[in-house]
């Protein structure tokens, strides 16, 4: 029963490109003050994140190898060392977090971005695993913010998604190049 693979709003970037060409300053200041109300919940996101993750997209269990265990026929169990995820799941939600304090300079965004991709690509991370995150992201930034998910912050959370999506993707394409050189691939 998986997730609907998302679709990409924002078209495929050259290094240089701007945020404010697909996100609008009010969208910018929704996710940054959304974040300012997650920060002390990295923890709790990022393990309800990677749950949801792992109940809709079971397949995705196998880039896991150290948090979901196998069995002698190496085949998944359901045993999740519930710790190493969370540790994961900080991990994560720190690079996002890192990624939302970035929003105004996309210079450095998309170079941490690129960055971001590249490291994925040692782990065996594809481009469209990636985007199989956004629904149980947006699944738990709804859980801990409650009331303050509001229609506005969760497509302001979608194009900011989006965008990190093509630049990790670039990343990732792109394994070898420094991701600080800002000139056209």
């Amino acid at each position: 029963m998986g997730n609907k693979m998302p679709s990409c709003a924002i078209p495929y970037p050259n290094r240089d490109k701007q945020l404010h060409m697909v996100l609008s300053t009010e969208q910018v200041r929704l996710v940054q003050g959304s974040w300012e109300l997650l920060k002390d919940e990295l923890g709790r996101l990022g393990l309800i994140v990677f749950l949801r993750l792992f109940e809709t997209e079971p397949q995705m269990k196998t880039i896991f190898p150290k948090i979901v265990q196998m069995n002698r026929d190496n085949k998944l169990e359901e045993n999740i060392d519930k710790d190493m995820l969370q540790r994961h799941a900080v991990t994560v939600m720190e690079g996002l977090g890192a990624a939302v304090e970035s929003l105004d300079d996309s210079i450095i965004l998309n170079s941490v971005l690129i960055s971001i991709g590249q490291t994925h690509v040692q782990r065996q991370v594809k481009p469209h695993m990636v985007k199989k995150l956004w629904p149980s992201l947006n699944y738990g930034l709804k859980e801990v913010l409650e009331e303050y998910y509001t229609r506005n912050v969760a497509e302001a959370w979608k194009r900011v998604y989006d965008y990190i999506c093509v630049y990790m993707k670039m990343g990732m394409e792109n394994p070898d190049i420094d991701p600080d050189i800002t000139s056209d691939i």
